[in-house]
């Protein structure tokens, strides 16, 4: 199952991990590292601190099969042209 839509939303996402991920290197503030722990949210909790990567790859993973699934939904009840 190939969709270009959730590809584009787990590419926007990713870019969204790395901005959070580059922000508390400039801005040293207390809580410049919540917005990384929040994408990677509900992960966090089960896994070890080290394993944020794998946090972010399960959540990309899965926002991939459901825009996915989301897609192939909107593509059956769109008129087909023929």
């Amino acid at each position: 199952m190939r969709s270009r839509f959730a590809a584009i939303g787990v590419i926007l996402y990713l870019l969204t991990v790395a901005c959070a991920w580059a922000y508390p290197l400039f801005d040293q503030r207390t809580f410049s590292g919540l917005f990384m722990v929040l994408l990677a949210l509900p992960w966090i909790d089960y896994f070890p601190s080290n394993w944020l990567l794998a946090a972010i790859a399960l959540n990309a993973l899965i926002l991939y099969l459901l825009l996915a699934v989301l897609s192939f939904l909107f593509s059956l009840f769109r008129p087909s042209r023929t």
